[in-house]
């Protein structure tokens, strides 16, 4: 089931894949309610899924686009705060996700000459 899945995605037009979506999902209904068999219930539920977001699901084809990168993005964002185990504010927070996410330099600290940053001295001592 899973890889007639992966052969709508590769369809290159919006009409096929609604139709084969369609078929596939009568096709899962049909092979749950001859089986009667608890595995098919993800799939009869997965087939709903698809059903009730039918234009999201097709809006692939127009748009050529998925959600792979906020997912990513909600991932990092995921980790951080588990790695905090909690901030003392809202803004603590967004200030984490912004130099975590936002690909921000960090900032020079003041130097005690000019060669090297304080930093230094505190790595290597």
């Amino acid at each position: 089931m899973r890889l007639i899945l992966q052969e709508i995605y590769a369809i290159p037009g919006t009409a096929l894949a609604r139709r084969k979506l369609r078929a596939w999902r009568r096709w899962v209904r049909w092979v749950a309610g001859k089986h009667l068999q608890p595995q098919f219930a993800a799939m009869v539920k997965t087939a709903g899924v698809i059903e009730r977001h039918i234009e999201g699901v097709l809006a692939h084809w127009t748009h050529h686009t998925t959600n792979a990168f906020m997912e990513g993005l909600n991932s990092v964002f995921s980790a951080v705060k588990r790695k905090a185990r909690g901030f003392r504010s809202t803004k603590n927070h967004i200030a984490m996700l912004y130099f975590t996410s936002g690909n921000l330099d960090t900032p020079a600290l003041p130097t005690r000459n000019s060669e090297e940053p304080i930093f230094v001295h505190l790595i290597h001592w």
